[in-house]
């Protein structure tokens, strides 16, 4: 066990036990993705290509994965991102779709206002564990220090956001949960595929290769000074490949017509946003958004907002 293992390992176990951590790493595990990755994943042409990609969910990559990317690297400012990957790869070649469902899910599961008692519990813990411990031993290790002695509630509240849909949104925004053919088409490729995980932000990483795909999720949305959108779309358009795409930002509740608000993120200002990023042209995709899953009311859209190197 190496020492930047071992702090990883006492900040979570601090953590969960309420001990305040001199860390800087704020961030919480995304337990699903937020976002509508069925509705954009589409654009992209993932089959053999290479992709980078954010998200602490793991979502993006194994939905890439269920796609025919075969090299992706996870790029993560929260050190808790691979063992939580590794952990639902173990779930989804151990266990059935409901039992991963009772498992990971959490909030409003199994019914709406009913929190899930069962998540994290240690029998089916020691399911997957027996597959975790043989595909990535330092995630085996990390999950059993926390779950042989913490309790799965404290580790749920305390590592993880509970900003989480419902299951009828996440089956519908990741297609590995849509049917149970796809779930195993997932169980088959996945096993297939060990990403590449770097620990750090979008703004200081120093890369040295090339990619045909990069997603930077939500995180233009929470930017708060047009400079940094400007640095963050220049640090990663010059790690595409020729005809390249890069996912520069989701934009939820927002297509080409609407309106900006004064209290909503710059981001969103998007006549202001292409100008500021006029030398890339960047155009809107827009599909279905992650309200209209929600109250199935046929008229919000979400977008992403794309550049493509030529």
């Amino acid at each position: 066990m190496n020492e930047s293992f071992s702090v990883i390992m006492s900040n979570a176990v601090n953590r969960c036990n309420c001990i305040k951590v001199e860390d800087g790493m704020l961030q919480s595990i995304y337990p699903f993705t937020t976002e509508n990755i069925s509705g954009y994943i589409d654009k992209f042409n993932l089959k053999d290509k290479s992709l980078l990609t954010v998200g602490s969910s793991g979502d993006q990559v194994i939905n890439a994965i269920l796609k025919g990317c075969k090299d992706i690297t996870l790029l993560d400012i929260n050190p808790y991102t691979k063992f939580y990957y590794y952990l639902k790869v173990a779930s989804i070649l151990s266990l059935d779709l409901d039992e991963f469902m009772s498992f990971l899910r959490y909030k409003d599961y199994p019914e709406v206002f009913a929190d899930n008692k069962n998540v994290f519990n240690i029998e089916t813990w020691n399911k997957v564990k027996i597959v975790l411990r043989l595909i990535d031993y330092e995630s085996y290790l990390f999950w059993d220090e926390l779950f042989q002695t913490i309790n799965p509630i404290k580790i749920r509240n305390r590592l993880f956001s509970l900003d989480e849909y419902n299951t009828d949104i996440i089956s519908s925004c990741n297609n590995y949960l849509k049917s149970q053919d796809l779930y195993e088409e997932a169980r088959n490729n996945v096993k297939k595929i060990r990403p590449t995980f770097i620990n750090s932000d979008i703004f200081n990483v120093d890369l040295k290769r090339k990619y045909d795909n990069i997603w930077l999720s939500n995180i233009g949305t929470s930017i708060t000074k047009e400079e940094m959108i400007i640095k963050m779309t220049d640090n990663l358009a010059k790690l595409l490949n020729k005809d390249g795409l890069l996912l520069i930002s989701y934009l939820y509740e927002t297509d080409k017509n609407t309106e900006y608000e004064e209290h909503w993120n710059i981001i969103y200002n998007l006549y202001n946003t292409f100008e500021l990023l006029k030398d890339y042209q960047p155009y809107l995709e827009t599909f279905t958004g992650i309200d209209d899953l929600k109250f199935n009311s046929n008229n919000m859209n979400d977008s992403i907002l794309v550049y493509q190197k030529r």
